[in-house]
This record gives structure tokens, sequence and C-alpha cells, in this order.
């Protein structure tokens, strides 16, 4: 079982947000969301909104998208994108920053997974440096 934050608050003024959620990628590259197999209650990061530490257990073949971002106050989005297997080992690690999505650690293979996600999430990307391009 894989255990994560997942979140979605704001600030009291509302100028700055995070939000976060796991997301299940099936081989032939079909989104949906995870459901979790438990839940505890976590404070949020702001003051606005819930928090709470999930556990995932993901099928076999497919594989569990964590997406992170957080909103600032003058709207700019960046945070970052995680793909996990089965077994809970992070694969591939993406960073969301200025409208670029870029690789920062793991196997490139699966940056398809990212690329499907931020479709999925209708996500702004002008460019992108996942590894996987040549």
């Amino acid at each position: 079982m894989l255990g994560l934050r997942i979140e979605r608050s704001r600030s009291r003024s509302g100028k700055h947000a995070v939000r976060s959620l796991a997301l299940l990628v099936s081989p032939r590259g079909e989104v949906v969301e995870a459901r979790p197999r438990s839940v505890e209650r976590l404070r949020p990061l702001y003051s606005v909104g819930e928090a709470f530490q999930a556990y995932y257990s993901v099928p076999e073949g497919w594989l569990l998208v964590y997406v992170y971002l957080v909103r600032n106050l003058r709207g700019h989005v960046k945070g970052y994108i995680e793909v996990y297997d089965r077994d809970g080992r992070l694969l591939y690690r993406a960073v969301y920053r200025r409208l670029k999505l870029r690789r920062s650690s793991g196997d490139p293979s699966y940056a398809w997974a990212v690329r499907r996600v931020a479709e999925y999430l209708k996500l702004p990307v002008k460019r992108t440096n996942l590894g996987d391009e040549s």
C-alpha cells in the first residue's frame, strides 16, 4: 500500500492554494481517479480546506500518478508529477513551472504517463523536456 498526502486547501484571502491528487493510469493510457483504501485526516497547509493521508493499492500493470500543484499570489502554478509502480517505488518525477514540464529524476520511459495525466487534467503546457523527445 502506498501512502500519499491528498489536499485541497487555500489561504483565507484566496490568493494561495494547493491541490494534490492521485490518478491511476492503465497500460493502454486510460486515466481514472484513484480510490483510497483508507484515509486519515491531516492538518491542511492553508487554513481553508482539508487534507488526508490516503493509502492506495495499485492494480497489476497500472501506474499511480501523484500530482501536487500550488498556485501563488500572482496566479502562477507550479508543482510536480510523480509516477509510482505497484510496489510503491518512485519510477519518474517531473516538475511543472512556468508552463513547462521537465524531467527531474527517474526513467524517461514513463514520461508517457505524465503526458496522459497532463492532458487529462487540461494542464496548460507550452514546452516539455521529459527526456523522451529524441
